[in-house]
């Protein structure tokens, strides 16, 4: 992350629709995520997390981010998560990037596989992204989640990125 994705990332850490699909229920200052850009480990090895910004090909226009997290190195796997701006959604951009983060996750960090926890009634579009590259629901995490009042299900995704 740059300096200049700041808003960026303000708009996306601030979206109290995106609130409930992750583990945030707190608001973000600019100076906070100013300083967390500045802070931001570059090396995925030193924090086990990774965070990038999807931009649109050929217009260097920042339209959402893109996360490598829980990290392991020994098991060579990380979980993938993705966040648009509510004007870029629905346009194959979520499913461009995750090509993207999965190439990256292959040929530069050699990584073996990659997983995401998506809500079984309350996400339907990440459940299709997901399912439709090639990733795999292998398990239902009955009421893992507290979403308005009641505890969601959660479905754990997989997919395997190399076989060895």
């Amino acid at each position: 992350m740059e300096p200049e994705d700041l808003e960026l990332l303000y708009t996306i850490e601030n979206d109290t629709v995106l609130w409930d699909i992750g583990s945030s229920c707190t608001p973000y200052s600019r100076y906070a995520l100013k300083k967390f850009i500045s802070q931001q480990p570059q090396d995925i090895y030193q924090c086990g997390e990774l965070r990038l910004v999807i931009c649109l090909k050929g217009e260097n226009k920042a339209i959402g981010l893109v996360d490598l997290i829980n990290f392991t190195p020994l098991d060579r796997r990380a979980e993938v998560g993705i966040a648009l701006l509510k004007s870029a959604r629905g346009k194959g951009h979520g499913k461009a990037a995750l090509g993207c983060i999965e190439r990256f996750s292959t040929e530069v960090l050699r990584m073996h596989q990659l997983y995401a926890y998506i809500s079984a009634e309350n996400n339907p579009e990440s459940n299709r992204l997901f399912q439709s590259s090639g990733y795999q629901r292998i398990a239902l995490l009955p009421e893992w989640h507290f979403y308005h009042g009641t505890y969601e299900d959660i479905l754990l995704y997989q997919k395997i990125l190399s076989k060895t």
